[in-house]
């Protein structure tokens, strides 16, 4: 999708987010077009994404290995070659840990403050990745969030669904624009006072491709591809992290050395 495309969908966003007065969205029928997309996301229990991670600001491309349990646990490493595991993520119920094998440094902190913040934080990490619609705060899109999206055909024979404002779990207004097959294509997401968010899917093959850009207007806008060769349910759970020589960081010094 073109630049000029995003701009314009962006703009119908920001619009369509607005509250509309008198607007009773408990009693909206649904449209068919919701109800047949929200009937294709299958349940699941776990999931495994194999593949490479581009970044201009890495100085190469690791490879990426990502598992879930479903509404329990997001674990992600990377890869490089000769090296091995370079770098750890996991994000579970109880704890967020991000680990740097090449510093030997890592950071660990429970997550019951943000879950109380966000509850659905994992669930809806989880279904972004597996390029589900995601009603922010109520869960993937669902015979019980149908009446809180709006739906536009665009030009291209897919259609553009736009969640409601009201009640939003995070501070942002955003849309998709799903294919003819019922198919995520794209995300796009303004966030007041911090920039613009804009994630593409592709499906090449049996694998998916997620591209990323995050323009905050005053640096480089930051752009990543996931692209993933491999996207299959089930998977095997990494093995757990031993850290007994490695040095416990908080968030923010973590965060800074990754710069360094």
């Amino acid at each position: 999708m073109k630049r000029l495309t995003y701009i314009i969908f962006l703009s119908l966003v920001v619009l369509m987010s607005a509250p509309a007065a008198g607007k009773d969205t408990d009693i909206a029928v649904p449209d068919p077009v919701l109800v047949d997309i929200a009937e294709s996301y299958m349940p699941w229990q776990s999931a495994e994404f194999n593949g490479k991670l581009r970044c201009d600001r890495l100085p190469l491309s690791p490879t990426v290995r990502i598992y879930m349990e479903c509404d329990s646990l997001v674990q992600i490493s990377l890869r490089a070659p000769l090296v091995g595991e370079v770098g750890r993520l996991e994000l579970s119920a109880t704890r967020l840990t991000a680990v740097n094998k090449l510093k030997r440094t890592y950071c660990s902190e429970e997550t019951s403050r943000l879950l109380e913040l966000y509850p659905g934080l994992i669930r809806d990490i989880q279904n972004l990745l597996l390029a589900r619609v995601v009603v922010f705060g109520s869960g993937p899109l669902g015979h019980d969030n149908l009446a809180r999206v709006e739906v536009e055909e665009d030009r291209e024979g897919g259609w553009m669904l736009i969640p409601e404002v009201k009640g939003n779990a995070l501070p942002l207004k955003y849309g998709y624009i799903v294919g003819a097959g019922g198919r995520t294509r794209a995300l796009a997401a303004a966030l007041p006072g911090k920039g613009d968010l804009e994630v593409k899917y592709d499906y090449p093959g049996r694998g998916e491709t997620i591209d990323i850009r995050f323009d905050n207007g005053r640096k480089k806008p930051l752009e990543a591809t996931l692209d993933f060769t491999s996207v299959k349910w089930g998977g095997s759970k990494m093995p757990p992290l031993k850290l007994d020589n490695y040095r416990r960081l908080s968030v923010k010094e973590f965060m800074q050395s990754l710069g360094k």
